[in-house]
C-alpha cells in the first residue's frame, strides 16, 4: 500500500515498480515485437540475459524505475540482442546489423547502411516542420525473400480473422514473448548477475532468489485462481 498522489496516476503509473515497469517494459513489447518478427523468434526467447548496468533512483522515491540501462539477451541461433534506454549510441527502435550491413525501423520510420535499401523523403515533424527522413523502397522478389504478413490495422486485421479463422498479425502468444526479454533484463539488471533462461520450460534456472521476481505476492483477499 502507498499513498495517493496525483504523480502516480495516469500516465505515470509506469514509473514506479509497485505498479509499473519503467521506460524498459513500456516499449519491449513493441521493439522486441518487430526484433523476434526478423530473427524468427515470435514463439521462443533467449537463453540467457547479462546486465551491463542502470542507473536506479532511491527506491522510495516517488519515480523509482530505471533512467538508463542496458543488457544483452543471448539467443540459441547465436543472435545476441542489446535492450537499451538513455544511451545515445543506442536509437529507438530496432535494428538489425548483420555482415552486409544495418536495417532499422521503428513505428513510423525506416533507414538502412546501404542506399539501394532506402530512398529520402520529405515529411512533417510533430511541429509541422518538413524534415527529410529515409523509407523502404518498393523492393523486389529479388531482395524480398519471405514477404511479410500485411494488415490494414489492428482493428481491420481483428474483424477479418474474426471471419477467415486465421490468426491475427499480433497474436497474444507473440506478445507475450515479446515481453518475456524486457522482463529478464530488469530481473537481471535489479539483481546485478546473469540468468540463465529455459524458454520451453519458462523458467529461470539455478537462481531461486531471481526466480521469486517472475511474479507478486498477491494481497488479501485476492488470489490467481490454480
Amino acid at each position: 500500500m502507498e499513498p495517493y498522489i496525483e504523480a502516480r496516476v495516469h500516465k505515470n503509473w509506469r514509473w514506479n515498480y509497485n505498479i509499473g515497469g519503467g521506460q524498459l517494459l513500456d516499449w519491449i513489447g513493441h521493439h522486441c515485437d518487430i526484433a523476434h518478427w526478423g530473427m524468427d523468434c515470435d514463439n521462443t526467447g533467449p537463453n540467457e540475459v547479462i546486465p551491463i548496468g542502470a542507473d536506479f533512483p532511491p527506491k522510495d522515491a516517488v519515480w523509482n524505475t530505471a533512467t538508463r540501462y542496458r543488457a544483452e539477451a543471448k539467443y540459441a541461433n547465436g543472435i545476441t540482442m542489446t535492450i537499451a534506454g538513455g544511451h545515445p549510441d543506442i536509437r529507438s527502435g530496432t535494428k538489425w546489423i548483420g555482415t552486409d550491413g544495418w536495417v532499422w525501423v521503428d513505428r513510423s520510420g525506416y533507414d538502412a547502411s546501404k542506399d539501394e535499401l532506402r530512398r529520402k523523403i520529405q515529411k512533417r515533424d510533430k511541429d509541422g516542420k518538413v524534415v527529410e527522413a529515409y523509407a523502404a523502397p518498393k523492393l523486389g522478389e529479388d531482395i524480398i525473400k519471405s514477404p511479410l504478413y500485411r494488415s490494414p490495422g489492428h482493428h481491420r486485421n481483428f474483424l477479418d480473422c474474426v471471419k477467415s479463422r486465421q490468426p491475427t498479425i499480433t497474436p497474444v502468444t507473440t506478445a507475450h514473448h515479446s515481453a518475456i526479454p524486457g522482463h529478464l533484463a530488469l530481473i537481471a539488471l535489479m539483481e546485478n548477475r546473469p540468468l540463465k533462461w529455459d524458454p520451453a520450460a519458462e523458467q529461470l534456472l539455478n537462481d531461486s532468489a531471481a526466480a521469486k521476481l517472475l511474479g507478486r505476492e498477491y494481497r488479501t483477499p485476492w488470489k490467481l485462481p490454480a
